[in-house]
């Protein structure tokens, strides 16, 4: 449900904050529900297309990152 349908279903603004904030919650729990899934899971990434591979936590920030391996083989000229 979107918010234009939730003002027209809802007009009473009490109800409307009510529906919102239940709508909120809801989210909210699914995503730590997600988050907990992946608890212990990381994401693998490469910003030089294969070079150097850092992996974080699965929701961390990019500071969160740690080097793998890192290919010096490949050197640009």
């Amino acid at each position: 449900m979107n918010i234009e349908e939730l003002i027209r279903e809802y007009p009473n603004d009490m109800e409307l904050g009510k529906q919102i904030r239940k709508m909120y919650y809801e989210q909210q729990d699914k995503l730590k529900k997600i988050l907990g899934d992946m608890d212990g899971k990381f994401i693998y990434e490469s910003p030089d297309g294969g070079k150097t591979i850092t992996k974080r936590p699965f929701g961390g920030d990019v500071s969160e990152r740690v080097l793998i391996s890192k290919d010096d083989s490949h050197e640009s000229i």
